[in-house]
């Protein structure tokens, strides 16, 4: 029995958001210290998310389209 965590729509948008947040971690010192605005670098993660959410949903759909 295949386990349905292990699948290509789960663990390619889980990685990306471990990504995502090592990013996010790693520049919050440069917004802290103002050198990037608060728009560019929220509004950067949310755009991402937004990314991150529409390839899932890409997946999902080429994974029921293979199965039929």
């Amino acid at each position: 029995m295949k386990n349905r965590f292990l699948t290509r729509p789960v663990i390619i948008p889980a990685l990306l958001l471990v990504y995502l947040a090592v990013m996010a971690v790693m520049g919050w010192s440069n917004y802290r210290a103002g050198g990037i605005s608060g728009t560019l670098y929220f509004g950067g993660i949310a755009i991402t998310l937004i990314c991150i959410y529409l390839l899932r949903l890409n997946l999902l759909r080429a994974r029921r389209r293979h199965k039929k």
